[in-house]
């Protein structure tokens, strides 16, 4: 359950970001913010592959 709790936490932190209208509320800018999340995902699941924590 560790390894998807920062998963979660930014999806509903995006999730508010978007509702709450802090970003404009185009498809267009939901769309980059939305890849940007995506591969940031990607890059933090890389990393943890890489690097487990549980070897350093």
């Amino acid at each position: 359950m560790l390894y998807w709790l920062p998963r979660v936490c930014l999806f509903l932190l995006i999730c508010l970001v978007v509702a709450l209208g802090v970003l404009p509320a185009t498809s267009e800018d939901i769309a980059h913010t939305l890849i940007v999340v995506a591969l940031g995902l990607g890059l933090f699941s890389l990393t943890l592959h890489v690097f487990p924590p549980e070897h350093y």
